[in-house]
């Protein structure tokens, strides 16, 4: 079982996971027939309509998940204040939360290569993900993080993400989680988080619990995705307006 994450391959997957998610949230409220939302050409337009908002919430939505990879709460705190106190706006907040300069160049690559292929019709794939995100220098020392709070921190990401894309592409009213989307937005990011290539899922006879569990790689990594999926979600509900009558039912 993995106890510890580079926290580079942690970041890119926090980084791809955002898009991915916030992009979905984006695709399914677009006026596309359902069918037709993954094509490339409506993908690009669908990141078109929304590009202004996909800076400003990438900054909210990341601050406290790199944040939290590098520092204590109480550190956290001092901050946020201390760049309060300078006037930093919420890109240098998460320059600051990158804690290094390795790590705030690695933030950059990984932005713009998912944003970009996205701006081309396409969210990176699992494979093509694992096989080019940005690593430390080499030599270079990498610090780990549990596996544990990488879990956590990347679920609240995907959810926060999610939710937001769907609050800036519904015009009235609260949106609901698709559990389709949501599931598959997970199963992906668990993949980029604990393993080294794409998952395959031949022998999970489309059982969820088993897909989950294969790219969870253990019960426990699995039972610490669902606790957090079920904290991050009361939060959604009370902060970000989520409707919680009919939530993941579509």
């Amino acid at each position: 079982m993995i106890m510890e994450i580079s926290k580079y391959k942690i970041l890119a997957a926090l980084v791809r996971s955002f898009f991915d998610a916030f992009s979905s949230g984006i695709i399914d409220n677009s006026d596309v027939a359902a069918e037709e939302r993954r094509q490339p050409k409506n993908v690009k337009q669908s990141m078109l309509n929304h590009y202004e908002h996909v800076a400003p919430v990438f900054f909210d939505t990341i601050f406290f998940p790199l944040a939290a990879m590098n520092f204590q709460y109480d550190d956290i705190m001092r901050i946020v204040r201390e760049a309060q106190g300078r006037g930093d706006d919420m890109h240098g907040l998460v320059k600051t939360a990158c804690a290094s300069d390795a790590m705030y160049e690695a933030m950059v690559a990984e932005y713009k290569r998912n944003f970009s292929a996205l701006l081309g019709g396409r969210c990176v794939s699992v494979a093509s993900h694992l096989e080019g995100y940005t690593r430390p220098a080499e030599g270079a020392d990498v610090e780990m993080l549990d596996a544990e709070r990488a879990i956590e921190l990347t679920v609240r990401v995907v959810m926060y993400a999610y939710a937001r894309g769907l609050r800036h592409s519904v015009a009235d009213g609260k949106p609901s989680l698709r559990q389709a989307t949501l599931f598959r937005l997970l199963l992906d990011a668990m993949n980029v988080l604990l393993s080294d290539e794409a998952a395959k899922y031949d022998d999970c006879e489309d059982d969820l619990a088993a897909m989950f569990l294969k790219v969870c790689q253990s019960q426990h990594n699995f039972t610490v995705m669902t606790s957090e999926m079920d904290r991050t979600y009361d939060e959604l509900v009370s902060k970000e307006e989520i409707d919680g009558n009919d939530t993941m039912t579509k």
